[in-house]
C-alpha cells in the first residue's frame, strides 16, 4: 500500500472512530437541585425556593421529576419547560404539573443540549403552545449546556 493510500486509510478509520464516539450515550450523574423564583424583573432565579428538581440522563433516556411547594393560582397550572437557553432559546414542554408533582421521562439524542428547567403558570385550558412567563426554574449544571 502506498503512503497515500495508507495515509487516506488512517483518516478513515479516525473519522469512524470519532463518528462512533460521538453516538455512544453519555451518562451522567443524577442533578438534583432547588427551584427557585423567577427573578422580577428577570432573567434568572432568585433565591426563594419552591420546590426541588431530579434530572437524570442515561443511555439516551432523560428523567425529570420536579416536586413544588407551591400551587398555581384559581383557574391556572403549572407547567415545566426544558430550555435551549444557550442556542436557540427553543422551550420543550414536559407536561402539567399534577398537584405538585411532575414527571417527564422521554428517549432524546442529545438532552445536554438544554441549559435552563422552567415553571410557567398557564390557564387550565390553554390552547396555546408556547411558555408564558417564567414562574421559576433551575439553571441545569454540566454537562447540560453543551
Amino acid at each position: 500500500m502506498s503512503k497515500t493510500n495508507m495515509s487516506l486509510f488512517g483518516i478513515v478509520l479516525a473519522t469512524i472512530f470519532s463518528m462512533t464516539l460521538a453516538l455512544q450515550p453519555v451518562n451522567a450523574e443524577p442533578l438534583t437541585m432547588d427551584i427557585n423564583k423567577a427573578k422580577d424583573p428577570g432573567p434568572g432565579f432568585g433565591t426563594d425556593k419552591l420546590g426541588t428538581l431530579t434530572v437524570d440522563a442515561k443511555n439516551n433516556t432523560l428523567d425529570v421529576s420536579a416536586n413544588l411547594t407551591v400551587t398555581p393560582k384559581q383557574d391556572k397550572v403549572f407547567e415545566g419547560w426544558l430550555v435551549d437557553g444557550d442556542g436557540s432559546n427553543y422551550k420543550l414542554s414536559l407536561g402539567v404539573v399534577d398537584g405538585n408533582n411532575l414527571k417527564f421521562s422521554e428517549n432524546m439524542v442529545n438532552p445536554y443540549t438544554y441549559t435552563q428547567f422552567i415553571i410557567t403558570e398557564e390557564p387550565i385550558s390553554d390552547a396555546d403552545p408556547n411558555a408564558a412567563g417564567t414562574f421559576g426554574g433551575a439553571e441545569l449544571q454540566p454537562p447540560f449546556g453543551q
